[in-house]
């Protein structure tokens, strides 16, 4: 019997399906680490599942009960790009050559992205290139223990990543529907692909880096850019900024905010947090850091995880009002903490004065003579 890891590619990392039960539940739900967290997709992902509204229950069913309980490794934010994992799992727990694995002890490891529509066509999907970024250093480690992993996508996708010469070790799999990652894996088959057969070529020459060998194994590594994007010499400044729970995350009252980092020259960050109301408060420098440690510059290339981590000094735990609300992170290539003032230094609480929230981006982008890289992340709260 097969075994399959099918990760959720998501810029804040990929996400494994651990397992699928079938529940007799008034809706199915995505749970987390098989604790009785259930996260927001929930009920689109109970939309995908019923018959008349979604193709799981239509494809794979019946089943004596009208629900599922599905765990996955790590959040899931918002968007639909998990349907066409979903969609993989849902298949290998129906088949009878497949079952669903960690990745320890896969024969194969998918790592998918796309939409999938009541046709079964696989939809084409944004943040490629950054949820390829965010599953580097973890599938860098079963491609140097040689487990074959196929990306499967739309075409536009593929072709994009086609085009960036995946590693040796990861073939792309251009999906125009389901049937062809259904006849991709052959679970239908009683004659089944052995894991050799369907172990993807390698190509000689990528820009996707991979490099590493010590004590006679090899140890890949390797970075989704380009020279052309991203030249080796006077590197422009970069910040990646996105959430647990995605580029778009929704989260709950008492939830806490877990920001990730990622720069690609070494940088300090100064964030902001704007409310529903218009207020803005400084949420990086603070002063709870400065009471627990100082601020040091962010390492590049590193995924820093800025708060809500169990290692953080320091929580953001959100609440009322209800809303849209944004994070502002400006990431720049030497200390300003100085040149700026005092009431942006980190050091006061609070909200910052109605005069200082409209204009405090102008005061950073007037600084001279430094690179800077600003990003946003737009936050809905909900209770």
């Amino acid at each position: 019997m097969k075994r399959i890891a099918i990760l959720i590619a998501t810029t804040g990392g990929p996400v494994l399906v651990d397992r699928i039960t079938v529940e007799a539940a008034p809706q199915s739900m995505v749970c987390l680490k098989r604790q009785s967290d259930v996260l927001p997709i929930s009920a689109d992902y109970d939309d995908f599942v019923r018959a008349g509204s979604g193709v799981i229950m239509r494809e794979f069913g019946p089943y004596e009960e009208s629900a599922f309980r599905l765990d996955v490794s790590d959040p899931i934010g918002t968007g639909l790009s998990w349907q066409l994992g979903f969609f993989a799992a849902h298949a290998v727990f129906k088949s009878d050559g497949a079952e669903l694995s960690d990745l320890e002890n896969a024969d194969l490891i998918l790592w998918l992205t796309g939409t999938v529509d009541y046709d079964l066509k696989v939809g084409s999907v944004d943040h490629v290139f950054e949820k390829v970024e965010a599953s580097a250093l973890m599938l860098a480690t079963w491609i140097g223990k040689g487990t074959p992993i196929i990306f499967g996508t739309s075409p536009k996708n593929a072709l994009f990543l086609d085009e960036h010469k995946p590693p040796a070790g990861i073939e792309v799999k251009s999906l125009e529907t389901t049937v062809d990652l259904l006849n991709i894996l052959d679970l239908n088959s009683k004659a089944s692909k052995t894991p050799e057969e369907i172990v993807p070529p390698r190509n000689a020459l990528s820009f996707w880096f991979m490099s590493g060998l010590a004590l006679c194994a090899v140890i890949a590594i390797f970075v989704f850019t380009s020279t052309k994007d991203r030249p080796a010499l006077n590197l422009a400044l970069d910040l990646e900024l996105t959430s647990d729970r995605g580029q778009e995350p929704i989260y709950h009252f008492g939830d806490d905010l877990t920001l990730i980092i990622t720069v690609n020259k070494t940088a300090w960050l100064h964030c902001f947090y704007q409310q529903v109301d218009n207020s803005v408060l400084q949420i990086y420098p603070n002063p709870q850091l400065s009471k627990n440690k100082q601020a040091k510059p962010f390492i590049k290339d590193v995924r820093h995880v800025l708060s809500g981590a169990n290692n953080t000094p320091f929580v953001i735990r959100l609440g009322p009002p209800a809303g849209k609300e944004e994070v502002t992170c400006f990431a720049s290539d030497e200390n300003i903490t100085p040149r700026l003032p005092v009431s942006l230094r980190g050091s006061v609480s609070g909200p910052l004065s109605q005069k200082l929230a409209s204009t405090y981006k102008e005061k950073f982008k007037s600084l001279r003579d430094v690179d800077f890289s600003i990003k946003h992340l737009k936050i809905t709260l909900k209770p």
